[in-house]
């Protein structure tokens, strides 16, 4: 009997400590996509999309914890500086309205992914599809009344967003696929133990 408890017990602190490690490399690798897409985006002439926003959407599945949202929001201020900091803006910073509502798209996705079912693809596509859009309006919204109108009053809010719109959309919807297909596969398989969280 006491081979028996000591069998149980090994196994599931093994079983406790692959999970770990596994959230480790899941938290790691989608903190490796940030750098990748985010730098990319800003610092490159290849330029990926930038895949934050669908980012910000995993892990809202994927793990409760606020530490981690805030966490992935330092990543992002991080990245930013740099990218200021390489390219000498210095008519940009951090600290402005429009940087601070820009930024605020990203916790509204972990928010809203955080409340959405594992597995059902209906209320993904819901999801993120309002995440997407609303974060196209608030980021550009923020931009345009910011930066934009001052300069250009002549150039409207409709004919910005219409000349952004497909800039912003293609890249989005594609990550959001990639994504679904991801967590598809993690809850029909397990795959290697990590599972988008149940609600």
């Amino acid at each position: 009997m006491l081979e028996f408890v000591n069998h149980f017990l090994l196994r599931n602190v093994m079983q406790i400590k692959e999970e770990k490690l596994l959230h480790v490399l899941a938290i790691g690798a989608l903190l490796f996509f940030i750098f990748l897409t985010r730098i990319s985006h800003e610092l490159t002439s290849f330029a990926l999309p930038d895949a934050s926003l669908i980012i910000f959407f995993a892990v809202g599945m994927l793990f409760k914890s606020g530490r981690l949202l805030f966490l992935f929001i330092l990543t992002l201020v991080f990245v930013d500086s740099f990218a200021i900091y390489k390219e000498s803006y210095s008519e940009i910073g951090l600290l402005n309205l429009g940087y601070l509502l820009h930024l605020s798209i990203y916790p509204l996705a972990w928010f809203v992914a955080s409340k959405i079912k594992a597995g059902n693809g209906r209320s993904f596509s819901q999801g993120v599809l309002w995440v997407i859009l609303l974060g196209f309006l608030i980021s550009y919204g923020s931009h345009y009344y910011l930066y934009i109108l001052p300069s250009n009053p002549t150039y409207s809010l409709m004919s910005f967003l219409q000349d952004n719109l497909w800039a912003y959309l293609p890249s989005n919807i594609g990550y959001a696929l990639i994504l679904f297909i991801a967590f598809m596969v993690l809850n029909k398989y397990g795959y290697l133990g990590l599972k988008v969280r149940p609600h």
